[in-house]
């Protein structure tokens, strides 16, 4: 019955045998190893966990089904398999089960197991990161969505061709403070410096007319 309950194990991932334990088939899924530029195969384990589960009834209806015998025969072919295991382990054998592993007594009523190193047939495939620099895809820039290629050509114009057009009326504002600061620090700050200091002379007309007598 071994070859049989090893099939159901990995059909279903799990075994539970009364009085041994419960054995699950645990997976690592597959990752990715950056430094050697490749992706490791998901790899397998088994542990024998010590606790107590009822089997159930599609256990036997697949042991029924597998042997062609009802399902009360089923059961008790299969309590007989586990006494007869469980006999032998307690009289200090060691039983290797093909596929699973040692299973052998412990310290007290403790079951000791060694499980067997499961290699997959699967390779480590090689991997490297595809950088695509002109790839587009859609960006949210607040309320509105723009591509990336959009943003980039916003963001690559130079800055100074973005706000120059101040720089001409900022110089010409600071030459014609420059100027009053030094005119009024040469002529002094009252109204005559600022005022026109020329005398206006008014000028003589000459007669347009000539009176006759």
């Amino acid at each position: 019955m071994y070859a049989e309950l090893y099939r159901y194990f990995i059909q279903h991932k799990k075994l539970y045998l009364p009085g041994i334990g419960n054995f699950i088939l645990e997976r690592k899924p597959a990752e990715a190893d950056i430094i050697n530029r490749c992706i490791n195969p998901p790899s397998y384990s088994i542990l024998l966990q010590q606790e107590s589960v009822k089997p159930s009834s599609k256990f036997f209806a697949w042991l029924a089904a597998i042997f062609n015998i009802s399902e009360k025969e089923a059961i008790i072919r299969f309590n007989d398999f586990v006494f007869d295991l469980k006999k032998e382990i307690n009289n200090g054998s060691k039983i290797e089960w093909n596929g699973i592993g040692i299973i052998s007594k412990g310290l007290g009523d403790t079951i000791r197991f060694s499980a067997e190193e499961l290699n997959s047939s699967a390779k480590a495939v090689h991997a490297e990161k595809v950088i695509r620099e002109k790839a587009e895809h859609a960006i949210l820039v607040g309320e509105r969505e723009r591509t990336s290629v959009e943003m980039t050509e916003l963001l690559s114009i130079p800055a100074g061709k973005k706000s120059i057009w101040w720089v001409i009326p900022l110089f010409l504002a600071l030459l014609a403070f420059m100027f009053i600061g030094w005119y009024l620090s040469k002529n002094g700050l009252n109204t005559a410096s600022v005022s026109n200091t020329k005398k206006n002379t008014p000028a003589v007309s000459t007669e347009t007319y000539k009176q006759l007598k």
